[in-house]
């Protein structure tokens, strides 16, 4: 049987905010937790942030300057005129606690993005000058890919989040998890997912054995080298071994050179 592909709206239901739910043709699972992964060191993700709608916990973003975050743009759809809903943690592994909370200013979806096929999943989010910096260093930016900055096949990457940790317990994580994956073939990829979609070249695909990005994760970091290439999207399932997990791809040229646009990044 077909599973669905799913956006955000699990975790803002058990929240228990509204949601305007949009029927779509195939829907898309938004992917919002480390299945499997282990728990983060103080300071080792130090982009990592905790985006908050009305103070709860609803994706995970990155720092790119002290003025600049980035998320996926399902995880703001619908409320980008309303940026005082929503506020950013920094500077804690822990998710409720720890760090400084800093509000958002602006919201900047893809204006690319579709819902439907979450094809151009990436919202830029702006607050007031230097508020994304820490006084005890536990805070900085991470580097964003050049344009059209090819990913390699097999390369091994890092995932980060406070998301649902199985399948089967919808309980978010408290502390930081990370996990390793390795990018998936283009190709293979696009053919894993036909039956829902498949995925197009503003996305990429990794995947490994018992460990995913799933449910809350989602608009987190995943990484290589030091470089944000990309942000956690949507997923057919969560550490399903015949399913990869889907990213938006930072490097690609609408979306490298939009975020260049907006930031001067």
């Amino acid at each position: 049987m077909q599973k669905p592909r799913v956006p955000i709206s699990l975790l803002l239901l058990l929240a228990g905010i509204p949601l305007i739910l949009v029927e779509a043709a195939i829907p898309r699972q938004p992917d919002s937790r480390i299945v499997n992964g282990r728990e983060a060191r103080e300071g080792e993700f130090p982009y990592q942030l905790s985006l908050r709608r009305q103070t709860v916990h609803i994706c995970g973003a990155s720092i790119l300057a002290s003025n600049w975050a980035i998320t996926a743009a399902h995880c703001v759809d619908g409320h980008e005129q309303q940026p005082r809903e929503f506020t950013l943690r920094q500077g804690s592994i822990m998710r409720s606690t720890g760090g400084t909370v800093q509000p958002v200013k602006a919201i900047h979806k893809h204006p690319a993005y579709d819902r439907t096929d979450m094809n151009y999943d990436v919202a830029l989010l702006r607050t007031s000058d230097k508020a994304l910096i820490y006084p005890l260093g536990k805070v900085a930016p991470i580097r964003l890919p050049a344009v059209g900055e090819a990913i390699s096949d097999s390369v091994p990457a890092i995932v980060s989040g406070w998301g649902h940790m199985s399948t089967t317990n919808p309980i978010l994580s408290p502390v930081l998890k990370s996990t390793t994956v390795l990018t998936v073939n283009q190709e293979k990829c696009h053919n894993d997912l036909r039956r829902h979609g498949g995925v197009t070249e503003a996305m990429f695909c990794a995947a490994a054995r018992n460990t995913d990005a799933c449910q809350g994760d989602s608009g987190g970091p995943i990484s290589s080298q030091g470089t944000l290439i990309g942000i956690v999207s949507w997923g057919v399932g969560c550490a399903d071994p015949y399913y990869p997990g889907v990213y938006t791809r930072l490097a690609h040229p609408t979306i490298r050179r939009w975020i260049r646009l907006l930031s001067k990044l």
